[in-house]
């Protein structure tokens, strides 16, 4: 051997030595940090305990261990090429070892890197941007290497990844919300403020924050709910409460404040200047874009249409002048509303496309008379409602004078629709007021446009016919008198329809008069049934036909017929000093009729009367005779109004009487029985009051034969 050959060998021996001392202190060191993390990882996320070592010193040891790992396996891979012979197994066992301890520590790492990054001492020191980048990295972490899935940490680790994110998710919008803050006045005290929307973030904070809500899929519902409250705190009451804008900025805040107006109605164009002034704020404000969004585009597609919903139907709606001649002059404050949609184009708050104010002012006229027939239909709809109690008294004193060209026409009114003195409710009158006033303002515009006004009219008159029973059902129900006023009211509207018809020769509404009366000849005779069916019900409760057999139950009857009576007189009390005297009589001779209608029947089915039931039956129709014509304004002519009089008068007749008279009272069917009663009625009579005798049988053959 030469002797440079023995100093390489030498050299080899101590570099082998060497190299085993070093891997075997290595993976004792290795070992020991091993130990230190399990103890830090258990005491950190199993038992929540405060750590003495943090991750970061520990990362550091795993690093420089892993530092030296890799200049041993260098120094192995440089003496193996040596070619000693007799080292090459040691140095590949080494070599192993080494790797082996590499993978450990290259685990060490990831769990240490993860844990760092989900440290909140590291998360306080960072901006939001730069948390959301190491949660990122957290999570690439556990989700992309499947040997820390069989670590008992894993599971703890991302729990824990969990909870910060959602500690980071919930901190993100606390950010937002406290840069871009809304502040109401909720206080009882009427100040001078309502709401106020302060912005204390500069555009580089409210792009951080945008990006973590970005990160959270939070940035959708954030800006809703940003766009909701723009519209109902701010857009809102600026056009419906009329409330002034104020704006005050400095280094670090911007505020916005809206204040109670000491005007309360505002022209259009003012408005209009408001609102430009909140977008004028917003894009001062907010960042323009951001990651490729453009904020107010952005903000637009959730606040837009609502914008315009609310711009069109109270703005410009409420700017819109009931006046025909004043829509001239409002084409000018058109004009700032064709600049508005322009503005909020160019901002981005609306599409390129969207041109939906534009195309609401095109056809201003229908604005016009879409507004002032909302304006009466209201009206008319308000009236309708009021109560009907409230009357005044009503004649003919007013009545119009017939033009020379109309004579033919107008008479024919007159004579038809002419109106009694009676009294109708101020609400009526009202109504007529504001049929009147809609006559009037149609003879102020041009010719082409009238029917316009005429649509209004006819709508009106038919929401009258058909709301006004409904509407007052209940007291119609409950109150008679309510029947009779609104009866009054009906016709004495229909009365003034017709005055108004030849005036105005372009109206179409006299073939409303026909509806409007049937309609309130409906309303009392259904007054007048509901009176009935109560008299029946009384009738048919008490003893009238038991009494024909047992004259002790005539104090009974005489109770109930008075009862009757009674029921008759209060609704004549009710209607008499409000129906005009024709139509009063009219009805309650229908519903006195009602009564004898009632009672009549009764008699004709009995088949036995005694004699002293008999003169009972006659003594307690006959005072009912007595009594109802004074419920009468000429007690003499109540014939003309209860058909059944005669016939009820005529049964008393039979009652009273004898055979002889009744024969006599027949006089061979030309007599006055015979026009009230029939044949058969007659002979039912003759047979319950009279025993069956030779005399019965010849006078029922009598009356059959000269019938």
């Amino acid at each position: 051997m030469s002797f440079l050959a023995a100093v390489l060998a030498s050299a080899g021996e101590v570099e082998m030595t060497d190299l085993g001392k070093n891997v075997s202190e290595l993976k004792h060191k290795i070992s020991s940090l091993e130990y230190d993390i399990k103890d830090a990882m258990e005491q950190r996320y199993m038992k929540f305990a405060l750590v003495s070592k943090d991750a970061a010193s520990l990362l550091d040891t795993a690093q420089s261990y892993s530092n030296k790992i890799n200049e041993l396996i260098s120094r192995i891979d440089n003496q193996t090429k040596r070619e000693v012979a007799d080292a090459m197994s040691d140095l590949k066992m080494f070599k192993s070892a080494l790797e082996e301890n590499k993978y450990s520590l290259n685990v060490i790492e990831q769990v240490l890197s993860a844990s760092m990054n989900l440290s909140s001492d590291t998360q306080t020191k960072l901006s939001l941007a730069e948390r959301i980048r190491s949660m990122q990295i957290a999570k690439e972490i556990l989700t992309n290497n499947e040997h820390l899935s069989k670590l008992d940490v894993y599971k703890h680790l991302i729990r824990e990844h969990q909870r910060v994110t959602d500690v980071l998710h919930s901190k993100c919008v606390a950010t937002w919300r406290k840069q871009i803050e809304w502040v109401e006045n909720n206080t009882d005290v009427q100040e001078s403020w309502r709401v106020m929307l302060k912005i204390t973030a500069n555009k580089e904070d409210i792009c951080d924050s945008i990006l973590a809500l970005q990160y959270f899929d939070s940035l959708n519902v954030e800006v809703k709910l940003f766009a909701d409250k723009l519209i109902n705190l701010i857009i809102k009451p600026i056009i419906i409460q009329n409330l002034q804008v104020d704006i005050t900025k400095s280094i670090h805040v911007s505020i916005m404040t809206l204040k109670v107006s000491k005007i309360e109605d505002e022209y259009l164009s003012i408005t209009i200047g408001k609102l430009k002034n909140v977008f004028k704020f917003l894009n001062s404000t907010l960042p323009i874009n951001f990651n490729e969004i453009h904020i107010m585009s952005y903000l637009g597609s959730y606040a837009s249409q609502q914008f315009c919903n609310i711009f069109k139907d109270k703005a410009l709606f409420n700017a819109v002048p009931i006046k025909y001649n004043k829509l001239i002059d409002f084409q000018d404050e058109l004009n700032e509303v064709l600049e508005l949609n322009t503005y909020l184009n160019e901002l981005g708050f609306f599409e390129k496309s969207n041109n939906e104010l534009i195309k609401y002012t095109e056809n201003i006229d229908n604005l016009f008379f879409n507004k002032i027939s909302q304006i009466y239909y209201d009206k008319a709809r308000t009236i309708i409602k009021k109560d009907l109690h409230d009357l005044v008294e009503v004649n003919n004193e007013n009545r119009w004078t017939p033009d020379e060209d109309n004579n033919e026409d107008n008479s024919f009114c007159q004579t038809f629709f002419a109106y009694p003195q009676s009294k109708v409710s101020k609400s009526l009158l009202e109504f007529h007021n504001l049929i009147d006033e809609v006559a009037s303002e149609m003879s102020s515009i041009p010719e082409n446009d009238a029917w316009r006004y005429h649509d209004i009219l006819n709508n009106i008159t038919i929401m009258y016919c058909d709301m006004v029973s409904t509407q007052h059902s209940k007291a119609l129900e409950l109150n008679p008198q309510q029947s009779a006023v609104l009866y009054n009211n009906i016709m004495y509207f229909t009365r003034k329809l017709a005055e108004m018809s030849p005036t105005y020769k372009n109206l179409l509404i006299v073939h409303l008069l026909e509806k409007l009366k049937n309609l309130a000849s409906e309303i009392l005779h259904s007054q007048c049934k509901q009176q009935i069916v109560q008299v029946e019900k009384i009738v048919n409760q008490s003893d009238i036909t038991q009494m024909a057999v047992n004259s002790n139950l005539g104090y009974s009857v005489e109770k109930s017929i008075s009862q009757c009576f009674n029921l008759l007189s209060i609704l004549s009390s009710l209607w008499k000093d409000i129906l005009p005297s024709t139509v009063y009589c009219k009805f309650i001779g229908y519903s006195c009729n009602g009564l004898f209608e009632s009672i009549v029947s009764k008699l004709f089915a009995l088949e036995d009367i005694s004699a002293t039931s008999a003169e009972q039956y006659s003594s307690i129709f006959n005072k009912l005779i007595k009594d109802i014509p004074t419920l009468f304004p000429e007690p003499k002519e109540v014939h003309r109004y209860v058909p059944k009089w005669w016939q009820l008068n005529e049964l008393i007749y039979i009652l009273s009487s004898s055979m002889k008279d009744i024969e006599n009272r027949w006089a061979d069917g030309k007599g006055p029985l015979a026009n009230e009663l029939k044949v058969d009625q007659i002979r039912c009579l003759l047979k319950a009051l009279f025993q069956n005798t030779d005399r019965r049988a010849a006078l029922l053959k009598h009356i059959s034969a000269t019938a």
